[in-house]
């Protein structure tokens, strides 16, 4: 199904909030908002520039938007995300790293090669990662549907990490959003990280010609950033 946005005028005031940079609402047919994404300035926490995306809407607009539909990107710039996988099994979750730890480097993923096969109704994403030498598969079948590639690309780039990990996390959602004249992609994952219980995170990567690419960098950012807001 195609995403509607049919508050134009929602998205001009979120613009007007100090530090957001760019807004985009996705609606259902009767107007009301179903996402809404917002590209931040660093420095505001994240869950208070929920809390104002929430008090504009509900003070100007009477809409009492649900905090689960409010994805914010604090970008500082624009660069390829590494994700410190010691720090998501547990060394970097407020508990002291052995000295040896230090001392190994943590394992960066990158991405090797992404492919999105369609037949009928039926679509496949395969993500293949590549990490201190290792490479890492991950395969997801789903509705062929446009609309819902971004998230099998983002539950391919969660499997491929399956082995390196060493959390189970789910994609809450994955999209494209146009941002003024650019487009963002967005993703937004639950973590469960041993001993320290679930995260919320989400994580954003510019669309530099090719969508599924920039849905494979989100999540790397998303986890990259589980605990910052």
């Amino acid at each position: 199904m195609t995403a509607l946005r049919l508050r134009p005028d929602l998205e001009d005031a979120l613009r007007r909030i100090p530090g957001i940079r760019a807004a985009s609402v996705v609606t259902g047919p009767d107007a009301s908002p179903t996402e809404v994404h917002v590209l931040a300035a660093p420095g505001k926490p994240a869950k208070q520039i929920v809390r104002d995306v929430q008090s504009l809407a509900l003070a100007q607009y009477d809409l009492d938007l649900d905090h689960r539909i409010v994805s914010v990107v604090q970008l500082d710039a624009d660069e390829a995300p590494v994700v410190d996988l010691r720090a998501l099994s547990g060394g970097g979750l407020g508990e002291d790293a052995d000295a040896d730890d230090k001392d190994e480097a943590a394992p960066r993923p990158a991405i090797s090669s992404i492919m999105v096969r369609s037949g009928g109704t039926d679509a496949e994403a395969v993500v293949t990662l590549s990490a201190g030498g290792m490479v890492f598969e991950g395969r997801v079948s789903g509705p062929g549907a446009a609309s819902h590639r971004p998230r099998l690309v983002a539950q391919a780039t969660l499997k491929a990490l399956d082995d390196l990990l060493g959390a189970t996390a789910e994609v809450e959602s994955a999209t494209i959003a146009a941002l003024g004249s650019r487009e963002v992609a967005v993703s937004v994952l639950t973590v469960m990280i041993p001993r320290a219980g679930e995260r919320v995170v989400s994580g954003s990567a510019m669309v530099r010609g090719d969508e599924a690419d920039a849905i494979a960098r989100s999540v790397l950012d998303a986890l990259n950033r589980q605990l910052s807001g």
